[in-house]
């Protein structure tokens, strides 16, 4: 049986539509496969015969492609299989256009296409629903009963292949991708395809971009790794394991447990829980979100390391930024900088002045709410999007009237300036950046925006006559110990990595071993699905 078909603890407490129920099934197949007994058991066969051919990093191409390519069939469909193909094919006719173009104007042309029909497919897919049962009783009505519904779901991967294939067709422009060292097309398909990535990231650019970089810091594009003729070596091995021993902690342990015992109860029912019950719900969503997709991250980016690959380290100690700005450089990083290199930058970035710059801000915000989805008949992802933009827009507004203080200026200080007052102040322009990345995560678990009062009034009037729940308190002191150590605990991998080392090597199996054994006995039962999934 498909480990997909294997039910799954629930994520939040909220209720989820027929529609949504049938594109989150759809889509979390995949993540579950990750950790499963089926994937267990078949990646050490397939780590075995990849590094057999390890004189040959073209045959390990082929290799990762096809084992893709049967993991979207298995876990997803034909049809998702097909998706892919289908694109990588457009992707790679549009850059051969684009080299053999020696206009300017017919470079540009061509680049615009690829990106229309990128951005069509996506809009085609992901916000479908709300024309697919009127199009179904239109082909009713002439005859063709066609289960759109069920069928027509959205393609695993959708978002991360579509964005990898905008920037390859932007690099291809730019020159940054030259006609010798454009991907063949078997080549692009195990890059849009790589199984580590396609369905939740990081997203991996043929080119290097500022700020995204592998663990070491060192470059880690795509297009280097893929055309290398120099055998390839396993990095790191034994950080990377613990890498994946801390990515199964986050999101199959700690993600679970929270969403268990401290989450999905509260945001089921808010009006039946005191007030410091909601307010640890509102931290622990975030901190739910930031285990289950920082854990998958460092899953992935470990299984990299085993096989020769570099992928980029996509958190950094989001949860320590001391601005909004700064949380954007940890957050996500990958998606992130997409938004800054695709979106804020050809929208005008900072060169039209300070308001078109706040307003090129906002546009790539807004437009990167949406991108995460459209519920119902409200926009609440898109008023995500706006409240972080608005939150940035005022950070450069403050920083803009601190630069104009006497003095200020030159001493080299434009930014930042709270933080910079001393030990304190920082440690309160953290807290207040936390606190408004938690109160604007809200808007992801509810369903309505109908359910916004309901909430706020239960956490603002549910003081008196409601007892505080068994597990509020301690989770409270729990997550503020954590944040005190976090600065210590965000190395956890790297000392793990240096312990195991200093160990006697034929320890250091059994010692791995327990760690996993250990975190199996503290997960929740069932197989963990993946939040981000439902985005």
């Amino acid at each position: 049986m498909k480990t997909g078909k294997i039910p799954r603890r629930p994520e939040n407490g909220a209720g989820d539509s027929d529609s949504d129920k049938h594109n989150q099934d759809e889509e979390e197949k995949y993540f579950v496969g990750l950790i499963s007994i089926e994937f267990g058991l078949g990646f050490p066969v397939f780590f075995l015969l990849y590094w057999l051919f390890r004189p040959r990093p073209d045959i390990q191409n082929a290799l990762l492609t096809l084992a893709s390519l049967a993991l979207l069939g298995y876990y997803g469909s034909g049809r998702v299989v097909a998706c892919v193909v289908v694109f990588t094919v457009l992707v790679y006719l549009l850059a051969k256009a684009i080299h053999a173009s020696p206009a300017p104007g017919a470079r540009k042309a061509w680049l615009l296409l690829g990106v229309a029909l990128a951005a069509l497919n996506l809009i085609f897919w992901k916000y479908g629903e709300h024309w697919r049962v009127p199009l179904a009783e239109l082909l009713s009505n002439h005859g063709l009963d066609v289960d759109l519904q069920n069928q027509w779901l959205l393609p695993l991967g959708l978002s991360y292949y579509t964005f990898q294939g905008i920037s390859y067709l932007v690099g291809c422009y730019r020159g940054e991708i030259q006609v010798e060292r454009r991907l063949d097309l078997l080549e692009l398909l195990g890059h849009f395809g790589l199984f580590l990535t396609v369905t939740a990231g990081p997203i991996h650019r043929a080119t290097d971009a500022r700020l995204l970089t592998g663990y070491d810091d060192a470059p880690c594009n795509a297009l280097e790794q893929i055309k290398t003729r120099e055998p390839r070596h396993i990095i790191a091995p034994t950080f990377a394991l613990c890498l994946i021993l801390v990515g199964l902690a986050k999101k199959w342990w700690l993600s679970g447990w929270l969403a268990a015992h401290v989450v999905a109860p509260v945001f089921a029912n808010p009006s039946q829980y005191h007030s410091l019950d909601i307010f640890a719900a509102i931290q622990g969503y975030t901190l739910q979100l930031f285990f289950d997709f920082s854990g998958y991250s460092d899953l992935v980016v470990g299984m990299g390391l085993l096989l020769g690959l570099r992928l980029p380290v996509n958190f950094r100690a989001p949860l320590l930024a001391h601005n909004l700005r700064e949380f954007w450089n940890r957050w996500h990083i990958s998606l992130s900088t997409w938004i800054r290199d695709y979106l804020y930058i050809p929208l005008g970035g900072s060169r039209g002045g300070f308001l078109r710059t706040q307003f090129n801000l906002l546009a790539a915000m807004v437009l990167s709410g949406i991108w995460h989805g459209w519920n119902g008949f409200f926009l609440k992802f898109a008023l995500w999007g706006l409240l972080h933009g608005l939150g940035l827009v005022l950070l450069n507004i403050g920083d803009n009237l601190f630069a104009r203080i006497p003095g200020w200026r030159g001493g080299g200080r434009k930014r930042d300036f709270v933080s910079g007052l001393g030990l304190p102040a920082r440690a309160l322009s953290i807290f207040l950046t936390v606190q408004f990345v938690c109160f604007c995560f809200i808007l992801f678990p509810i369903q309505d925006l109908g359910e916004l009062a309901p909430l706020f009034h239960a956490l603002l009037h549910n003081v008196h006559d409601i007892r505080i729940g068994p597990w509020t308190l301690p989770v409270l002191m729990a997550m503020l110990v954590l944040w005190l150590l976090y600065p210590r605990l965000r190395r956890l991998p790297e000392q793990c990595a240096g312990g195991l080392a200093r160990s006697p090597a034929l320890l250091r199996p059994a010692l791995i071993f327990a760690g996993f054994v250990l975190i199996v006995l503290l997960a929740p039962s069932g197989i963990p699905g993946f939040m981000y999934a439902n985005f």
